[in-house]
């Protein structure tokens, strides 16, 4: 019997009464601290309605400064895991023996904290000794380790060094979703292993909507990026300097909170964080326009 207008109208009010919890969650943890933050940005000196916040953001060169590193970082360290997620991708679909074991290591570093990464990576923990051995034992000469043109890279490197077993195991799903036929035709006319990842499995993988859905969350999670660059702010010299290489935006707003020098400017640091969501959407907007154009 088909069901009658009235009782439709009835289940789909019954189904938008069970979303109720999910709205009244998302209220408290999301939407009232983001409504708060644009009010705090929005206040002046003597609690009155103001966009003086806004700007002296825009006149300070050390957020557009904080601006640049963060897209550079983040567009960076997000085409670093990509290139090493296909690239351990392709080494754990060899025909060798043990790949398995080689697929679960390759996923530990996924597990690590970010602030881990960062000391992992840096001076003390890696390259200190990397020089000793290249300096006494190959006869190479010393290299700047906080020279910005060494350091950010590392970074960078670092960054997606974390997020590309992510990437890896993404690519596996989807490469092992692609008809096999494809790749059986392929070592028909004598493509070798090789020439079969690159000309199927890498385009197949790009232009699939979930790695590129996955790329622009990575991309968007790497804009916020804070663990990493505060261990090289350290590392560097720059824990109580703002306006330096390794500034993302996430830890000029931290330096800007927690330095007592800088007088916790709450409406600024407030201003700066809904600058940093705008950013974040219109870049992760561009990009995710330029994934589509991939997948055409």
């Amino acid at each position: 019997m088909e069901p009658t207008p009235e009782r439709k109208k009835g289940v789909q009010a019954y189904w938008y009464l069970l979303l109720l919890p999910i709205f009244a969650v998302l209220s408290v943890v999301e939407f009232y601290p983001l409504a708060y933050g644009v009010y705090l940005s929005l206040t002046g000196p003597t609690g009155g309605l103001t966009l003086s916040n806004y700007s002296q953001m825009v006149a300070d060169r050390n957020f557009w400064n904080s601006v640049a590193v963060s897209l550079t970082y983040s567009s960076f360290s997000t085409a670093l895991a990509i290139v090493l997620g296909l690239g351990l991708t392709f080494l754990v679909t060899q025909e060798v023996k043990g790949r398995r074991i080689f697929e679960a290591i390759f996923i530990l570093p996924m597990a690590a904290a970010p602030i881990m990464v960062g000391i992992v990576w840096g001076p003390a923990a890696v390259w200190d000794d990397f020089q000793t051995f290249s300096h006494f034992v190959l006869g190479l000469p010393y290299f700047q380790e906080v020279q910005i043109l060494f350091y950010f890279p590392v970074m960078a490197f670092s960054e997606g060094w974390e997020w590309a077993p992510l990437m890896m195991l993404v690519s596996l799903s989807i490469m092992r979703s692609t008809p096999k036929e494809i790749y059986e035709a392929a070592r028909l006319h004598g493509a070798t292993s090789w020439q079969q990842f690159k000309m199927i499995t890498v385009p197949a993988v790009l232009g699939s909507p979930v790695m590129q859905f996955v790329i622009l969350l990575r991309f968007i999670d790497a804009m916020r990026a804070f663990e990493i660059p505060l261990s090289w702010s350290t590392w560097v010299g720059f824990e109580t300097s703002v306006g330096s290489p390794v500034d993302t935006l996430s830890l000029y707003l931290y330096k800007l909170l927690f330095i007592p020098s800088f007088g916790f400017p709450l409406p600024m640091v407030s201003a700066i964080a809904v600058a940093l969501l705008v950013v974040t959407l219109v870049s992760a907007t561009i990009m995710m326009r330029l994934l589509g154009s991939i997948g055409r």
